[in-house]
């Protein structure tokens, strides 16, 4: 009896640290997106308006993990029921998980016009953005942008009304997001190796989230071992080729042997898209 008791503990625990395992194992980047602010003080109330729907794209892309560090956008998005929440992409603000990036933003300007003899409202809006590496500080390459509305549509109400002109901005958002941030993946397969040493390799990315031909990620590994993950860089690789919407092979052009062999230990291999920060 004590016997059956113990291996089912047993059998418990493996299970247990193997779902704890899994759902560590998410390399996506950690974004945190701070309070939006405005430039008019009395433009204030509109600012969780704006990052709510920026988070929504975040969400969309399914690239961020994301830390609402407000918290505003993230309740007003549950209230409502959007189709665009995932609780799987959110990461709770008062968790001990640093954020590799922060955005923030500043409603510069907002504006409403009365149509249809004050039976309704236009609205435009102009607001800017900023990607800032959270270690060092620093706004990242391309990491500004000025967002303005184009030919929004005519509503009942000024809040309506808004919306439909942050809508118009969410294309140019989403070019954004995709062209500024970092790209991370995982390395998950060796395909071609020669004297134990890795040559060609598959990426668990393709052209949903924007792999093109020709990108260059750096290959690492986090150690644990320190109490703290510590990035280990063990090698380059360079896309050759994008397979479908979820995979491309990619040609390694440094690092081979280290990579087969931290691949065949077991490791988990990140990729990181270089030259963004």
């Amino acid at each position: 009896m004590i016997y059956k008791i113990t291996k089912l503990f047993f059998f418990v625990f493996i299970l247990s640290s193997q779902i704890y395992s899994q759902e560590t194992d998410d390399y996506r980047l950690i974004v945190g997106v701070a309070k939006f602010t405005a430039n008019n003080v009395k433009q204030e109330r509109f600012a969780p308006m704006v990052s709510e729907r920026v988070l929504d794209v975040l969400n969309q892309q399914n690239r961020f993990q994301v830390i609402d560090l407000d918290g505003t956008a993230r309740k007003e998005a549950i209230q409502k029921a959007q189709e665009n929440y995932k609780s799987e992409n959110w990461l709770e603000a008062n968790k001990s998980i640093s954020a590799e990036y922060t955005l923030t933003g500043v409603l510069t300007s907002i504006k409403f016009l009365r149509l249809n003899a004050g039976k309704g409202y236009k609205a435009t809006i102009t607001y800017t953005t900023k990607i800032i590496n959270t270690e060092s500080g620093e706004i990242i390459q391309n990491g500004t942008a000025t967002f303005s509305s184009g030919n929004s549509e005519i509503k009942l109400t000024p809040e309506s009304a808004l919306q439909s002109a942050i809508q118009t901005t969410i294309n140019p958002l989403k070019e954004y997001f995709s062209s500024s941030f970092p790209i991370k993946l995982n390395l998950v397969r060796i395909e071609e190796e020669k004297k134990s040493k890795a040559t060609v390799v598959l990426l668990d990315g393709g052209s949903k989230i924007g792999i093109t031909k020709g990108q260059k990620f750096q290959v690492y590994f986090i150690d644990n071992s320190l109490g703290k993950p510590l990035p280990r860089i063990i090698g380059e690789v360079k896309i050759t080729n994008v397979l479908s919407e979820d995979f491309s092979d990619a040609k390694v052009t440094d690092g081979g042997k280290k990579i087969y062999k931290t691949l065949n230990e077991n490791k988990k291999l990140i990729c990181k898209t270089i030259n963004n920060d």
